[in-house]
């Protein structure tokens, strides 16, 4: 049940190349900024955007962030996102990745974090991007703060 959920949830999240003009790397699905939706997976926690947001724009005054890239299942083989911007603040992360059951094992199909400040204030205002490395390729998805 809970695949099924996830598959259907992946499926209607939009692609942040369509929104931005960006070309993402090949073996990625789409990109999802938004709020993460935490659960115990097999053998660790993940998370998900369960309600992307429409556009990359976070509202003024948001504390946390949480952005997803979608991978292709057994395509990828190694990925990394980071997200860097031009106010200088502390930031922490906290894991927001899914793994797949594939034949033989697992398939990480999703990387992310969630980002947040580390004294817990709202997070600067300004513009954002978010860094993909992809089997080499990468590709930089513009997002913003209020």
């Amino acid at each position: 049940m809970l695949r099924v959920f996830l598959v259907i949830v992946l499926a209607l999240t939009p692609l942040a190349g369509a929104q931005t003009g960006v070309s993402l790397p090949r073996g990625v699905k789409s990109v999802a900024f938004g709020t993460a939706h935490r659960y115990f997976g097999p053998g660790k926690e993940m998370c998900i955007i369960v309600y992307p947001l429409p556009s990359a724009m976070f509202a003024q005054g948001v504390t946390e962030l949480t952005y997803a890239v979608e991978l292709e299942p057994r395509t990828v083989k190694q990925a990394s996102a980071q997200v860097v911007g031009d106010s200088p603040q502390q930031l922490r992360s906290t894991p927001c990745n899914v793994f797949t059951p594939v034949p033989g094992g697992f398939s990480q199909t999703q990387i992310g974090n969630t980002i947040s400040r580390s004294d817990k204030k709202p997070l600067a205002p300004g513009q954002y991007k978010l860094h993909i490395v992809v089997d080499g390729q990468t590709a930089d998805v513009p997002f913003s703060i209020k």
